[in-house]
C-alpha cells in the first residue's frame, strides 16, 4: 500500500514546522544552542498537539553531527536515520502497552551500555501515566542517576496520574491545544501542497472540530478528501463528523423562538433519519447558544467563528436576552447529562424542546417573555425626554400574560408612579424652586422616615443580607400567582442594601417604584410576599439608588469619626412622594359611601347628595 496518511506524510521535521508550541520549542533550542540539555523532560498535554514529533526533533538535533545546534539539519546520517527509524539508539516505547515492572526493569539493564551509534540514547516513552505503581519505582532510580549518555522523554496526556517523585526529576513542558488560527495555517499549507479544493467555511469547521488538536485536524482533512475527493464543502465536513449543520441549527433555534415545538421535534427527526446522533445535536445546539451569548457579550475577535459573519445568525442573537440563553443552555445541559444515562435519548431531547417552548401559566419561557418586553418598553419610555409615559403601550404587552385587569393596572401603577399626571403641565409659580423643594422634603418624612434607615444601618447584619441576596430569586418562585406574583417581580428587580433581621432596606434606580411600593395599600402586599419567601415578618424602605448613596456616603462619614447610633439628615429628593395619607384618603371615601348607604335605605329615595 503506498498511500501515506497526510497527518504521518506532514509530521513536523524540525522546529520551524512545529505549530502552535512556540514558548516550548523556544525553549529547547535554547538548552540545544547553550548546551544546557536536562537527562530527563516530561511533556504533557492534550493529544494531537505535538509532544512525540519534538521528542523526536530533539532526539534529532542532540544526536546531530553538526551539534551543537538549535535545529536538526536533516540533511547528516544521524539526522536521516533517527527520521526513519534505522538507529537504534531512539527508542520509542508505548506505556500503554508495555506498562508492568519487568519491560522498565529491562530498561534499567540496558541504559549503562553507550550507544552505538550516536552520541545519546534517548527513551521516548509514550502514555507513561500508563505505567504501574512498580514500573514507576522502577524508573525512579534511573531517572534519579541516569548515565550521562541517556535522556529520557516522558510523553503524558493525563499528568496528573503521574507520580510526584517523577514530575520532581523532569523538567517539565506544558502543551497547549493549538488554536484555530494556527491550525487554519497548517491545513493551508497541506491543502496547497496536495492541491485539494475546499471552501474556506469547510477548513474553519475543520479546525474547531478538532477541539485543538493538529494530528485530528488533518486527519479530518484526509478524510473529507477521501469522502469528496473533487470538491470539500461544509455540508461535506459535517456529514463526515456527524455534526449538525449551521443552517440546520438556525432551523431549529428559530422554531424554539417562535414557540413551535411542533416544528423544532421535526428538524430532530429529519437529522435522526440522516444519521446523526441524539446526543451530537443536543451538543452542537449547546454550542450553538454559547456562540450566541459570546457574540452578545464579547463581540468579534481574532478566534471567532465565521458564523459570526452570518446575516441569520446575528438576526437571532439580537432577539434574546442573556437569561434567556442561560435558560436554554442550562436544560441543554443537563439534558445532555440524562441522555448519557438513557436507553431512548430522543425522548429527553423531545422533552426539552417542549420545555423550551412551553407557554402555559406561569412557565419559564412566557416569564422570560414577559420580562422581556417589559424591560424593552421601559428602557424606550425611560430614554424619551421630555418623558410622555404612553400607558397604552404598556398596558398592551401586560395584557398578553392574561392577568385581570386589576392585575394589569396594577403593573401599571407599579412602573410608573400614578399620583401624579401622566403629562405634566406648566403651571403659573407662586413659589420659589427652593420653597417647593423644602416643602416637598419636609412632606415625604411622613413616608421616608430617616428613623428607620438609621435604626437599619446602626444595626446592619451583614450575614443576613448575604443570606437574603443569595435566595432572592425565592421571591417569584415563591409567589407563583396573582397579586403576589406581580409585585414579586417588581421587587426582584431592586437591589437589597442593607439588613436588620426584621428591616431592609431596597433600592431602585428611580423614584417611582418606591412611590409605588411605600404606599400603605402596597406595604401590605408585599410584607407578604416577603415572608412567603424568607418565612419570616420584615419590614422594608424603598429608595432611589442616588438617594441611599448619599445616606451612605454621611453614615461612613460619621462613622470614621468615632460616632456611633447615627443619626442622619432628613432625606431629601424632589421625586419621592408622601404616600402616607393614601390609606386615610381610601377610608374616608368608604365612610361616606356607607352614611349615604343607610340614609337611603333609612328614608327610600327622597336622600339626594349634593357635591
Amino acid at each position: 500500500m503506498s498511500y501515506r496518511a497526510l497527518y504521518r506524510t506532514y509530521r513536523p521535521n524540525d522546529f520551524h514546522e512545529v505549530a502552535g508550541q512556540k514558548h516550548i520549542t523556544t525553549t529547547l533550542q535554547n538548552a540545544l544552542k547553550n548546551g544546557k540539555v536536562q537527562h530527563a523532560y516530561l511533556f504533557s498535554g492534550p493529544r494531537g498537539t505535538g509532544k512525540t514529533s519534538i521528542a523526536k526533533i530533539f532526539a534529532k538535533a542532540i544526536n546531530c553531527e553538526k551539534a551543537p545546534i538549535d535545529n536538526p539539519c536533516n540533511e547528516c546520517a544521524a539526522c536521516l536515520g533517527i527520521q526513519d527509524g534505522s538507529i537504534s539508539d531512539v527508542i520509542e516505547i508505548d506505556a500503554a502497552s508495555n506498562n508492568g515492572v519487568d519491560e522498565i526493569r529491562e530498561i534499567r539493564d540496558k541504559v549503562k551500555y553507550l550507544p552505538g551509534y550516536v552520541k545519546f540514547k534517548v527513551y521516548i516513552i509514550d502514555e507513561v501515566h500508563m505505567l504501574s505503581t512498580g514500573a514507576f519505582n522502577a524508573l525512579l532510580k534511573t531517572l534519579e542517576e541516569p548515565p550521562a549518555h541517556v535522556i529520557f522523554i516522558l510523553c503524558t496526556t493525563e499528568p496528573q496520574k503521574i507520580p510526584l517523585t517523577i514530575h520532581s526529576r523532569c523538567q517539565q513542558f506544558d502543551f497547549k491545544a493549538i488554536t484555530p488560527k494556527d491550525i487554519i495555517g497548517k491545513l493551508d499549507e497541506i491543502i496547497k501542497k496536495e492541491e485539494i479544493n475546499i471552501d474556506k467555511d469547510a477548513i474553519e469547521q475543520i479546525a474547531i472540530y478538532a477541539e485543538g488538536g493538529l494530528r485530528d485536524a488533518i486527519g479530518l482533512l484526509d478524510q473529507s478528501n477521501a469522502y469528496s475527493p473533487e470538491h470539500i464543502s461544509l455540508d461535506d465536513v459535517n456529514q463526515i463528523c456527524g455534526a449538525v449543520s449551521y443552517q440546520k441549527q438556525m432551523e431549529m433555534v428559530e422554531s424554539i423562538l417562535e414557540l413551535n415545538s411542533t416544528k423544532a421535534i421535526e428538524a430532530m427527526n429529519g437529522l435522526i433519519v440522516e444519521g446523526k446522533e441524539v446526543q451530537k445535536i443536543a451538543s452542537n445546539l449547546l454550542e450553538f447558544y454559547r456562540d450566541i451569548l459570546m457574540f452578545k457579550n464579547v463581540g468579534v475577535t481574532e478566534s471567532s467563528s465565521s458564523l459570526f459573519a452570518n446575516e441569520n445568525f446575528v438576526s437571532l442573537s439580537k432577539s434574546m436576552s442573556n437569561q434567556r440563553i442561560f435558560f436554554y443552555i442550562e436544560l441543554l445541559n443537563k439534558t445532555l447529562n440524562d441522555i448519557k444515562w438513557s436507553n431512548n435519548p430522543k425522548l429527553y431531547l423531545e422533552l426539552a424542546f417542549i420545555k423550551m417552548t412551553d407557554i402555559e401559566q406561569n412557565s419559564e419561557v412566557l416569564l422570560l417573555d414577559t420580562i422581556e418586553k417589559l424591560e424593552k418598553r421601559v428602557a424606550d419610555l425611560e430614554n424619551r425626554k421630555p418623558q410622555i409615559v404612553e400607558k397604552e403601550m404598556i398596558i398592551e404587552v401586560v395584557e398578553e400574560t392574561d392577568e385581570t385587569e386589576e392585575e394589569v393596572e396594577l403593573i401599571t401603577q407599579s412602573l410608573f408612579n400614578e399620583s401624579t399626571p401622566l403629562v405634566e403641565t406648566k403651571k403659573e409659580e407662586t413659589y420659589t424652586t427652593a420653597d417647593v423643594q423644602k416643602e416637598l422634603c419636609e412632606n415625604i418624612q411622613n413616608t421616608y422616615k430617616i428613623e428607620m434607615v438609621e435604626e437599619i444601618l446602626n444595626n446592619g447584619d451583614r450575614e443576613d443580607k448575604i443570606h437574603l441576596i443569595e435566595n432572592w430569586h425565592n421571591l417569584i418562585r415563591n409567589n407563583a400567582s396573582g397579586l403576589l406574583n406581580q409585585f414579586a417581580m417588581i421587587l426582584e428587580s431592586s437591589t437589597l442594601v442593607a439588613s436588620s433581621k426584621d428591616k431592609i432596606i431596597i433600592t431602585f434606580s428611580s423614584a417611582g417604584p418606591c412611590n409605588k411600593l411605600m404606599k400603605p395599600s402596597s406595604k401590605k402586599i408585599v410584607q407578604d410576599v416577603l415572608e412567603n419567601a424568607f418565612h419570616r415578618e420584615m419590614d422594608y424602605i424603598a429608595l432611589p439608588n442616588s438617594v441611599f448613596d448619599e445616606i451612605t456616603a454621611e453614615f461612613a462619614s460619621l462613622w470614621r469619626q468615632g460616632k456611633r447610633k447615627i443619626k442622619l439628615s432628613p432625606i431629601v429628593c424632589p421625586e419621592l412622594k408622601d404616600v402616607s395619607k393614601e390609606e386615610i384618603q381610601e377610608e374616608k371615601t368608604e365612610q361616606d359611601k356607607k352614611i349615604v348607604s343607610d340614609a337611603i335605605n333609612l328614608f327610600g329615595n327622597i336622600v339626594s347628595v349634593k357635591k
